[in-house]
């Protein structure tokens, strides 16, 4: 059955089939292998988070048979090495919210979607207050549209 916590699981993989290009670390997963193996040197990553907004019910209807629609954010933070070109994050964060754009996914359901609107990309900044890694984010709209 359709709902939030599979939303953004839908959210996660859609992310994961369409992006290669980097490693990507997940809220209370595993750390991203930040280091190249083969030169051993500071390689990009993104961080991928969904920030929940609320939700409500839309329109009339009789109580199990409502339309829900939940709000969020889709937020991917790539990381670049500091000292590199930060053209590398913005076009990595372009990419990204294309993935995202005007899409409909997680749909299998009737009554149940992911909607995702305009992607936004940032102006970057420091990305852990160390120095390191210069952060780029793309951030993008949804909607979570659940019938019940």
């Amino acid at each position: 059955m359709a709902d939030y916590a599979g939303a953004i699981a839908a959210i996660f993989a859609r992310l994961e089939a369409h992006w290669t290009d980097t490693p990507i670390a997940f809220p209370n997963g595993d750390e991203p292998a930040t280091v190249d193996p083969g030169t051993g040197l500071p390689r990009p990553w993104v961080y991928a988070e969904v920030i929940g907004a609320g939700s409500t019910i839309v329109g009339a209807g009789v109580p199990r048979d409502h339309v829900y629609v939940y709000d969020g954010l889709i937020k991917l933070h790539v990381f670049t090495p500091s000292g590199t070109e930060a053209a590398a994050g913005f076009r990595h964060a372009v990419a990204l919210g294309e993935i995202f754009r005007a899409r409909e996914f997680y749909n299998e359901t009737p009554g149940h979607s992911v909607r995702s609107w305009a992607p936004r990309v940032d102006d970057g900044g420091d990305g852990n207050g160390d120095g390191l890694w210069f952060r780029t984010t793309t951030t993008i709209p949804f909607e979570y549209w659940h019938r019940g």
